[in-house]
């Protein structure tokens, strides 16, 4: 498993160097610098689609598209108050020691898991708004029963996503679960003193003295 490659390097690293493994150093930082790129893509989102949809209400003067803007800078205000709970506190470790680093990479991992949960009702939510909007926008679509208009060939492909994110976010929640385990295990071992795993104690090489952490 990759996570457990990850922790042998790190209990290696800190062990030799009694200071924050470099690994585990360059990993945080690594997400830091992706945490950045992700708020500048919510900036870019915000303008695109806040901006479009309010340059399309003012252009076009019709209701319908009104409520579409409203809609939108709805979910984006939503969408920025759950990443900036999701981000808050998440962005440096509070001390330059291992276990400052291995907790902030805990907390940071329980927020991604957080995030996909979400995520995912930001993404139902949207959908559902976004389905509503074109039922009743079409004009003739308003006759049709509701699950006609669901079921349409036109959606298909609509499903057909949503099915594929499905199973992307389960296989993320799975990864990031087992990536908890490993990162709550490092931690147990740091407070231990030992940093080595507890089910597998290390053998004793003829003639080394045994380092104590």
């Amino acid at each position: 498993m990759e996570a457990d490659l990850e922790l042998i390097t790190w209990r290696r690293q800190w062990q030799a160097d009694s200071g924050v493994p470099s690994s585990l150093k360059q990993r945080v930082e690594r997400e830091t610098r992706g945490m950045r790129r992700f708020v500048v893509g919510e900036i870019i989102v915000t303008i695109i689609f806040g901006g479009g949809s309010l340059a399309w209400a003012a252009l076009s003067l019709r209701t319908d598209v009104f409520v579409l803007a409203l809609g939108v800078w709805a979910f984006i205000a939503i969408a920025w108050t759950i990443s900036f709970l999701l981000r808050r506190g998440a962005w440096t470790p509070l001390t330059a020691t291992t276990m400052a680093f291995v907790e902030l990479s805990i907390l940071r991992c329980r927020r991604r898991r957080e995030s996909i949960v979400a995520q995912a009702l930001l993404y139902f939510m949207i959908l559902g708004f976004n389905l509503t909007w074109i039922y009743f926008a079409r004009g003739p679509a308003a006759g049709r029963p509701v699950i006609a208009f669901l079921t349409g060939s036109e959606f298909a492909w609509v499903w057909a996503i949503t099915l594929a994110l499905g199973v992307v976010a389960i296989k993320q929640r799975q990864r990031l679960a087992r990536e908890l385990g490993t990162l709550m295990d490092l931690r147990l071992q740091i407070e231990d003193g030992a940093m080595e795993p507890r089910h597998h104690p290390p053998k004793a090489r003829p003639g080394a003295q045994h380092k104590d952490s």
